[in-house]
């Protein structure tokens, strides 16, 4: 889960994790969630939970979600001119090319941070055992690269590597995703060496 507090306090949640007393009273503290953002199809298992805890909150995501989980029902997109207007601070980007994921990214300009869900993924020691020996095994213990299911359904193509060049394009400083730490050494750089296979034959 990621949390940016925008102006006024309002805070905008990220993939929310489990609401347990502990996660509600730091985000408490923090200020008033306001913005519930599923990223992606896959990213949505705790946000019927969380929204129960803060009905006032509004449910960001796509539409695509409900077929996963119908539980999840979001009321605006993040193209919506009313979720935009509302949250200046962070640029919504579509990553296209990769349908089935159907991510959008964010991108926060202050802080110079690409928050994103299953965008890219490693493993460090800290991780459970389990997906250490499968991060090693796969090529992602300490290396940052795309979740093994995003490599298996995404084909090269113009619209995919299009999308990451845009990506790294952006003043990056950090990229922060669902299942690794913060990527804060060369985030561009490893962000196109990760998705490298996405570019067409002849590119």
């Amino acid at each position: 889960m990621t949390v940016v507090r925008l102006a006024g306090g309002a805070l905008w949640v990220h993939s929310p994790c489990p609401p347990t007393d502990e996660v509600c009273a730091a985000l408490d503290a923090l200020g008033e969630v306001r913005w519930l953002v599923v990223p992606n199809r896959f990213h949505h298992l705790q946000t019927p939970a969380t929204a129960a805890r803060y009905p006032k909150a509004v449910v960001v995501g796509p539409a695509s979600v409900q077929a996963r989980n119908p539980q999840v029902k979001p009321s605006l997109a993040t193209d919506d001119p009313a979720y935009r207007d509302a949250t200046p601070e962070l640029t919504p980007i579509h990553v296209r090319g990769v349908p089935f994921l159907d991510e959008t990214v964010f991108f926060h300009a202050a802080s110079g941070s690409l928050i994103a869900a299953d965008l890219l993924m490693s493993a460090c020691a800290r991780d459970h055992w389990t997906w250490r020996w499968v991060a090693r095994v796969s090529g992602r213990y300490e290396k940052a690269r795309t979740p093994p299911d995003v490599r298996l359904l995404t084909r090269a193509s113009e619209a995919a590597s299009e999308s990451i060049s845009q990506l790294c394009e952006l003043p990056l400083e950090r990229i922060l995703v669902a299942h690794a730490d913060p990527i804060m050494d060369r985030p561009a750089e490893q962000l196109a060496e990760a998705w490298r296979f996405a570019v067409p034959a002849g590119r």
